[in-house]
């Protein structure tokens, strides 16, 4: 290789040229192989070697050379390439933080909007709150003027809580003063008393009630039964079943004006019979005359009635009275109401026990079909609220359902046929299979004699 190159090479890598001069002086400064070996007794061999190493350190210069030039390449590419890489990674990084700067201004803008959005809302929902409190404050006043008012055009200040302990004790009174007076009855007057006011079923009566031969009287609860029957009737028909109240003069015009309003709008028509009834309780004027007047005359004419019946009645009507009393006031609560409280209707020996609006008397059955319904049942019943609402059960008398009876009678003969064929074709099934074996045993032994044979 000539002095020029080599003069390049210490150029262009300056640490090499130098390690190379200072392993050129290392070389140098040692002893040469070659000449310790002179003094071998092969020195002839060594001197042609020496020839030969000059040529290869040529070679190896040369190749240390191109070695050397490959791996500055090598380096610079690698320096290249670990730049590039860093610039990317030193890019790469300010994207990434410039997407994080990005992302918490966007967060923190969304945040602020979010705390905004909240604090206008909570500004709203305390808008509300007043508005709301201010509403109900109105809303009471509004229901405070109300009740008010309504209660100015009610006759009483009952309501559905208070009418239905009402009706049941009245209903528990009617029975207490018609068992008190069960003690004093002309059985014989009570008969006849039974007898000439259910006339068409003197039959019935007869048959269910007087079930002993040669007994032409009723027994004394019978009896009762039918005056309890009678006395809640007579109160509900002329108290409870008049349009305002027993006496009152206005009575059948009133019923005309109601049933035409109810037509037409029955929240009117409520109102107008709250006030009417209020009115002439209230302010009744000439009508009171005639309201104690009517109930004197249903007093006497329940009092004539019952009179055979109960011969000490007509010297202590009291009972009574206190009844037509308490019904008055019950009427007047009835009358008051926006729901309107009915009676359910029985017909009585068609009608089925109910135990839902029925409660049997301990004489009769204790289900079956109603001979007698002593009392009616009342329901209450409110279109809007279905739980707004009672039901006082009646008091009602039971026979044993005949036709269901008959119909229980041929279920069980009819069981009972069945019955009798299943065991009938059992017992011919029996019978075949006894044959069969008969015959089976016969021709096994049929078969045994031939093979004697």
């Amino acid at each position: 290789m000539s002095n020029k190159e080599e003069t390049t090479v210490d150029t262009s890598s300056p640490t090499t040229a130098s390690e190379m001069v200072t392993d050129q002086a290392n070389t140098d400064s040692s002893p040469s192989p070659v000449k310790e070996r002179k003094q071998s007794a092969y020195s002839f061999r060594f001197m042609e070697s020496e020839k030969e190493s000059e040529s290869d350190k040529d070679l190896i210069i040369h190749s240390l050379n191109e070695s050397l030039h490959i791996h500055k390449e090598i380096l610079e590419r690698i320096q290249s390439e670990k730049e590039s890489y860093q610039q990317q990674i030193e890019q790469e990084r300010e994207q990434e933080k410039q997407k994080m700067e990005d992302w918490r201004q966007t967060a923190e803008y969304a945040l602020e909007e979010q705390n905004n959005h909240c604090f206008e809302l909570e500004q709203g929902i305390e808008k509300l709150r007043k508005e709301l409190e201010a509403k109900k404050e109105d809303y009471r006043k509004l229901e405070i003027k109300f009740y008010s008012y309504v209660k100015q055009i009610r006759v009483t200040d009952d309501d559905l809580s208070t009418i239905q302990p009402e009706i049941s004790h009245l209903l528990s009174q009617l029975n207490n003063t018609c068992m008190g007076l069960k003690s004093k009855m002309n059985r014989e007057k009570g008969t006849q008393f039974v007898f000439e006011r259910w006339q068409d079923r003197i039959d019935l009566i007869k048959k269910y009630m007087m079930p002993a031969e040669g007994s032409e009287l009723l027994d004394t609860s019978y009896i009762t039964f039918f005056v309890e029957k009678y006395l809640i009737e007579t109160l509900l028909h002329h108290l409870m079943d008049v349009p305002i109240h027993l006496g009152v003069s206005i009575n059948n015009d009133f019923e005309a004006v109601n049933d035409w309003m109810a037509s037409r709008n029955k929240e009117w028509s409520n109102r107008l019979r709250q006030q009417v009834c209020a009115l002439v309780i209230q302010q009744p004027g000439d009508e009171e005359a005639r309201i104690t007047e009517a109930k004197n005359q249903l007093l006497q004419e329940i009092v004539e009635t019952l009179g055979p019946v109960y011969p000490s009645l007509k010297q202590d009507p009291k009972k009574i009275e206190n009844l037509i009393q308490r019904t008055s006031k019950l009427n007047l609560a009835v009358k008051g109401q926006e729901i309107k409280i009915e009676r359910l209707s029985i017909e009585e020996g068609v009608t089925k026990f109910d135990s839902e609006s029925m409660k049997a008397t301990v004489k009769g059955k204790p289900d079956g079909i109603v001979f007698l319904a002593i009392t009616p049942p009342f329901v209450a019943r409110d279109e809007i609220d279905n739980e707004h609402g009672f039901t006082v059960p009646g008091k009602v008398f039971c026979i044993e359902d005949e036709q269901q009876k008959e119909e229980d009678d041929n279920t069980v003969e009819d069981n009972n046929t069945v019955k009798d064929n299943k065991d009938q074709e059992e017992s011919q099934d029996e019978d075949q299979e006894m044959n069969q074996v008969s015959e089976q045993r016969i021709e096994a032994k049929d078969i045994d004699k031939e093979t004697i044979e």
